[in-house]
């Protein structure tokens, strides 16, 4: 609800405890009955009917009655009492409130069916946006327009807080004939304790007036729901989804790989432009001048609705950028707003055809002014973006996702992720509720400055108890988005964001106390899907002296170059027996060519793709890359005056590869190769492992080549 609906709710607690992590709310099944069956886009449209919600409440649209049209004729909010139309818009007004607003993000959505229909419940967190926003320590930024032009100075500037409420709504959904609806919703707020004290009971006024719910419902004004059409499918609405959840993760880290730009770009279609960059080239500097690193969080998405229209679909969702604090430090509200898009089906898959964003602002506002557009390239990361994307050039998260998982999988995955945050807050049934969600030999990984592995569920139950002081049926503070979901080997792989709120509570402030994503491997059991194995990486923002490529070509590191942006979050294409063979024979001829720096090494050179490159990884950075045929020619030994600098020949040694895997990816393969050298200072029986090739091959029509080959090894240029 908005802040002065939810505040009416904090002056009591909750009811009574929850007796199991779902099926809890009112509407529950009854004992013999069967629930209802809900299909893919019943799950789909409910989720949509609340992630409406937030918009409709923030922004007090159609004077109120968009809020509630959410409603059956005689559905009911609890705390404070309205029921039926008339009272329920009245609950979305004020003078605050305007098409900008954004208030509150809603995250971890649980639905069940029941006999008559569905119940569910939902975190919902409240920002605070009217603040005058900090000047960021270190750095010289203030408010938007006032900053310099690199985002890497304005991280941990602080443009927004917690709001004073927070907690969860439990929903009882009825499907109607023109779509589902809210029968109740209620709200109860973040407290802690195994016990909590009872919440006063709604006040139902004694004398309201009747509701005529023989009167039929109107549908939605200003939304086509999913089921009133059939231009877009359960499959068409989940790849949107996940398209639009991708967003942070292809702009804060790469898909963990910390090269951005590739991924940034990918996003998009390729007949746009943004602040003045247009074509794939200049839109990948623009996502790589955004602060970024392989394990960096930054921008959270919620809220996000989806709408059919001629030739594609549009879609909106909130935004909030927040930095979390590492080293001590306090996190913070970089950004916040909406995002409005629309999406169009290319023959990879859905991508953004139109992005803007509309920052945070109470009141109402002028919609026929523009937006204004960002003025420093450091803004990128909250700014409308009308994004280009080369043909032929990678996939996103978003492409095939049904191709090995079925829409009902993914569905059964995403309310998988969404159950175990509320098992860890609540501790239900003392921890066994978060256990059982793993499988018997599940692991709960940390990869913090003190790693730990949880594994089984007698410890994962341990570890979901922890304090029960800060715990509890009424607790909140894992909020997770962003979900990535992908089949791997009959099995499937997820990518999430993380964020910790402590919600305010005994007068006590509200905190944000950090950050990160896990990363999930889940296996469908006879029990259903359940999670294998995740790891907790926090959020780190990357070295400053390599991801920063306004500071490298200063004088710093040069930029590394994206290998592989998203390859696991998208459709690898199908190898033959023929491809493997021809790649097998590639990295054969690499050890040959090496040494023996034939043709003065103009035949190692031409292993590479034209823009392919060597490079060595040493101690978590990226070193010089030897790229174009010159370049190869002398890494390897040779160039045009001969073999001069192969040192390795005249010492008799020899490179052996073993243990080579090869993968399918969305542009040819990748590959993996241990490396074995013999001969290691003039003793031919000295065997030495010198670490391993990351490979990435692309088929030419010359032929398998590669694309990138990089030595992760401690590198010794006189010996390679």
């Amino acid at each position: 609800m908005s802040t002065r609906v939810l505040q009416a709710a904090r002056s009591a607690v909750l009811a009574m405890a929850l007796a199991a992590l779902v099926g809890t709310t009112s509407g529950q099944e009854k004992p013999g009955v069967k629930a209802l069956t809900l299909t893919p886009m019943d799950y789909i449209e409910i989720r949509q009917l609340v992630n409406r919600y937030a918009f409709a409440l923030d922004t007090g649209s159609n004077n109120g009655y968009d809020y509630g049209d959410l409603f059956a004729a005689d559905g009911e909010f609890m705390r404070p009492y309205a029921k039926g139309r008339e009272q329920l818009a009245a609950l979305a007004r004020g003078p605050r409130l305007g098409p900008d607003n954004t208030v509150q993000y809603v995250m971890n959505h649980v639905i069940e069916p029941t006999p008559d229909g569905a119940i569910g419940k939902a975190y919902v967190i409240e920002f605070n946006w009217d603040i005058v926003p900090a000047q960021a320590t270190g750095g010289t930024g203030g408010g938007a327009g006032t900053g310099p032009a690199n985002g890497w100075d304005l991280v941990g500037r602080k443009a927004g807080e917690l709001a004073r409420t927070g907690g969860h709504y439990e929903d009882v959904y009825v499907k109607t004939p023109v779509g589902w609806r809210f029968k109740k919703r209620d709200f109860i707020p973040s407290t802690s304790g195994a016990e909590p004290a009872p919440l006063a009971p709604p006040s139902i006024p004694a004398n309201a007036t009747p509701i005529d719910t023989r009167a039929p419902l109107a549908p939605a004004a200003n939304f086509v729901a999913p089921t009133q059409q059939s231009s877009l499918s359960a499959t068409d609405y989940l790849e949107i989804a996940q398209l639009v959840a991708s967003y942070g993760h292809a702009l804060d880290s790469g898909y963990g790989k910390g090269e951005n730009g590739e991924a940034y770009a990918g996003l998009y279609t390729a007949d746009a432009s943004f602040a003045g960059a247009t074509g794939h080239d200049q839109l990948v500097r623009l996502g790589q001048i955004q602060p970024r690193g392989p394990d960096f969080v930054r921008h959270y998405l919620t809220n996000h609705v989806i709408e059919p229209m001629p030739g594609g679909a549009k879609g909106k969702e909130y935004l909030a950028v927040i930095d979390n604090g590492v080293n001590g430090k306090a996190s913070s509200l970089f950004l916040g707003g909406h995002y409005e898009d629309t999406y169009v089906k290319t023959p990879q898959g859905w991508r953004i055809k139109t992005r803007r964003l509309f920052p945070p602002r109470s009141g109402p506002q002028d919609q026929t002014a523009a937006t204004q557009p960002a003025t420093s390239a450091a803004q990128v990361a909250g700014t409308a973006a009308v994004a280009a994307r080369p043909a032929g050039d990678h996939l996103t998260a978003g492409d095939h996702l049904a191709s090995s998982l079925s829409a009902g999988d993914t569905i059964e995955i995403q309310q998988l992720i969404a159950r175990s945050a509320y098992a860890l807050d609540s501790a239900a049934d003392r921890g066994a509720a978060y256990a059982q969600l793993f499988t018997a030999d599940g692991a709960f990984i940390t990869k913090t400055a003190l790693p730990a592995e949880i594994k089984g569920r007698a410890q994962l139950a341990a570890f979901a108890v922890g304090d029960l002081t800060h715990r509890g049926p009424a607790f909140v503070r894992e909020y997770l988005t962003n979900y990535i979901i992908q089949p791997s080997r009959g099995a499937a792989t997820g990518r999430v964001y993380v964020v910790w709120i402590e919600v305010g509570e005994n007068g006590n402030a509200g905190a944000i106390q950090g950050g990160g994503h896990y990363e999930d491997e889940y296996v469908k059991t006879r029990d259903g899907w359940r999670i294998a194995k995740r790891t907790f990486v926090p959020s780190r923002l990357g070295p400053r002296d390599i991801y920063d490529v306004d500071r490298t070509r200063s004088g710093g590191a040069p930029a590394p170059r994206a290998q592989e942006s998203n390859s696991v979050m998208t459709r690898p294409l199908e190898l033959t027996a023929l491809d493997y063979l021809q790649i097998q024979q590639l990295v054969a001829k690499y050890a040959q060519y090496i040494d023996t720096c034939s043709s003065n090494g103009y035949d190692y050179a031409d292993l590479f793709a034209e823009d392919g490159f060597f490079a060595p990884f040493q101690n978590g950075k990226l070193g010089p890359k030897a790229q174009g045929r010159e370049a190869l020619a002398r890494v390897s030994g040779g160039g045009p005056d001969g073999c001069t600098s192969a040192g390795w020949i005249r010492q008799g040694v020899h490179h052996i590869y073993v243990n080579h895997i090869i993968e399918p990816a969305p542009e040819g393969a990748k590959g993996q190769v241990n490396m074995l050298m013999i001969g290691l200072g003039g003793d031919k029986n000295k065997i030495e492992h010198d670490g391993y090739y990351e490979d990435t091959y692309v088929k030419t029509l010359a032929g398998w080549k590669f694309k990138s080959r990089i030595h992760h090894a401690t590198y010794d240029p006189a010996q390679k």
